[in-house]
This record gives C-alpha cells, structure tokens and sequence, in this order.
C-alpha cells in the first residue's frame, strides 16, 4: 500500500525542525489515541489535566470497528493511497499542536500514517519500535493505562 511505502521510504517524515516549546508555553494540545487500548474514562482524565492547566485540547481517536462517534476514526476513513476521507479526522491533522500525546501500543498502520503526517510540534507516546522515528519523547509503559497516562503528563510538565 501506499500508506506502507510512504513510511518505510521518507524515514523520519516528520521530525520537527520548529523550535520547541515548554509545557508551560503550550497552549494547543491535541491526543490522538486508540480507542479500543484506552477507555473514555482515561481520555477523559487526561483532557481534565490538561483543561487545567488552561491548554486547549482536541483528541481524536482510532478503533478497529467502525463507530457512530464523529470523532473516532477507522481504516476505511484513509484511502490506499492515504486519502483522508473523514472531515474531523483532516482538520486534526492539520491542526498544529504545540505536543501531540500518542496513546497506542499496537502499532496499527493506519494510526501510524496519522500520526506521522501530523502538524504537531512535539509529538509524545510510548516507546514502541515502530513509533521510535515519530515520537520526540517516548516513555515507557510499564504500570497500568491510567498511571502511565498521568506519568506522561508529569513528564510534560517537566518539559
């Protein structure tokens, strides 16, 4: 596929040349997450964090099935090509984040492709080896989904 060529023959397609910025700084956070590992009640906390801290949030998620939620995306919303046919899932795209949060373990292709063509300045997620090249911070996962969740934000902060 496409999808698969255009990943494995950029390299690194996105790593950010824009000048960072701190947490403190950030004002646009975006969290992309699959929705099928992460409960809403996790989502939810984290944007309550976030929300907190006066940052602007918008999240949206992917899901193996497809969903009646507008924002939850699924494979047959990018084409082969990686044509993105669903409207909220462009506009996410092109948004530019100050930090993307990443929420995803299972290394699905599609997830992948969305989150390497991403705006986002500083993209954040769990250490995976198929995420090593996108992720400008990987952190280890090793509690369970809501303490890692509420570490990644405690790492930001530090940022």
């Amino acid at each position: 596929m496409i999808k698969n060529i255009f990943l494995n023959h950029k390299g690194k397609p996105t790593i950010a040349t824009k000048e960072h910025c701190t947490y403190s700084e950030a004002t646009n956070i975006g969290i992309l997450y699959h929705a099928d590992e992460f409960n809403n009640e996790t989502i939810k906390k984290l944007e309550e964090l976030l929300k907190g801290d006066g940052k602007t949030v918008a999240k949206i998620g992917y899901a193996d099935k497809p969903s009646e939620d507008p924002l939850i995306f699924y494979k047959k919303d990018i084409s082969g090509t990686g044509n993105i046919k669903k409207d909220n899932l462009s506009f996410f795209i092109n948004q530019t984040f100050d930090f993307l949060i990443s929420l995803d373990t299972s290394e699905n292709i599609n997830y992948k492709y969305v989150l390497a063509i991403s705006k986002a300045t500083c993209k954040v997620g769990f250490e995976t080896e198929q995420y090593y090249d996108l992720l400008q911070l990987s952190l280890k996962m090793d509690e369970s989904k809501p303490k890692a969740v509420a570490n990644m934000v405690r790492y930001l902060k530090m940022i």
